[in-house]
């Protein structure tokens, strides 16, 4: 497995360990809100729906993009892109959101099991709700079962992994940015972990090598403000789920010319499953804007993401 050659002292994250600030994509204003009722709790999510979809036959992608803890949806529509890149490639965009029980401010959380919050303290089930923000979507929309994905970035990477750890069949692939697969919640708590899937599932992996959150080695972040807060490694995420989806053998790290990207791809798995670990090594914990490929040329993550997916169907 990869590991890095150095670590950064801190890094200072515009709302303190989960998102960073980008606005070159704005949120369409005429984006619709859905809001339903799931575990008891009034829950939202805003949707970007490509043009002309009413008069479109076809049944459509969904993809789920997931905001880090106290992110939102429009913010992390305006930071990851996805809403113009749906309209060309066709697909829905749900930007769900998470809960703030008993916070003031707001900072909206997801339950990842270990993280984050009081989404965590309050036993938020945010499982349920995906499962039944799928299910709506797919009522109200063409939504094509069998290529449905999600992604999120820190805290919502966590969830991410845990929806498609449990619940594998309702989705095509995934793509955690800065997550961790498990941990504890905080000093003297017990250790929460994935139960392996049922079926393979199809894995996509960003991280920053000098994440100073979600600590790429693993561990103890000074950063977070829960003492004793412990995340497993992004080691433990790829060698989770190439186990999990029957890979064979262990690839060599591929980086780009300029050392900036380090790539590792399991291609020979079960179902036509693949796990793939983009590690940036310089890195910090946030979206990345772009990520740079072998040709040489920075494409924007959310293009990284959806080129992956496109290529995986349940």
């Amino acid at each position: 497995m990869i590991q890095g050659s150095g670590w950064a002292a801190a890094w200072l994250l515009a709302v303190v360990g989960f998102v960073q600030p980008a606005a070159a994509h704005p949120a369409d204003d005429a984006d619709p809100w859905l809001s339903l009722t799931s575990g008891g709790l009034e829950r939202h999510a805003l949707l970007h729906l490509p043009s002309n979809l009413a008069v479109d036959a076809r049944r459509l992608p969904l993809v789920v993009v997931l905001h880090g803890a106290a992110g939102d949806a429009r913010s992390t529509a305006d930071m990851t892109g996805f809403s113009p890149l749906a309209d060309d490639a066709r697909f829905i965009v749900a930007y769900p959101e998470g809960t703030s029980i008993g916070v003031d401010p707001v900072r909206q959380t997801w339950n990842a099991g270990f993280c984050c919050g009081a989404a965590v303290r309050n036993h938020v089930d945010d499982l349920g709700f995906l499962n039944a923000l799928i299910d709506r979507l797919s009522a109200d929309y063409r939504v094509d079962p069998h290529r449905i994905y999600l992604t999120g970035l820190s805290n919502g990477a966590m969830l991410a992994y845990r929806f498609a750890a449990q619940y594998p069949g309702r989705v095509a692939a995934i793509a955690p940015v800065a997550g961790a697969i498990g941990g504890t919640a905080g000093a003297g708590q017990p250790p929460i972990s994935l139960e392996r899937p049922e079926r393979p599932v199809p894995v996509l992996i960003i991280h920053g090598m000098l994440d100073g959150y979600v600590l790429y080695r693993g561990g103890i972040s000074p950063n977070t403000g829960t003492p004793g807060r412990f995340n497993v490694s992004v080691d433990d995420a790829v060698r989770f789920w190439a186990a999990a989806d029957g890979c064979a053998g262990h690839p060599a790290p591929n980086p780009t010319a300029d050392g900036r990207v380090i790539v590792e791809e399991f291609a020979h798995c079960r179902g036509r499953a693949e796990v793939r670990l983009v590690a940036l090594t310089q890195g910090p914990h946030e979206w990345p804007r772009a990520i740079a490929q072998p040709n040489g040329i920075d494409e924007p993550t959310a293009m990284v993401i959806w080129n992956f997916f496109r290529d995986h169907r349940r």
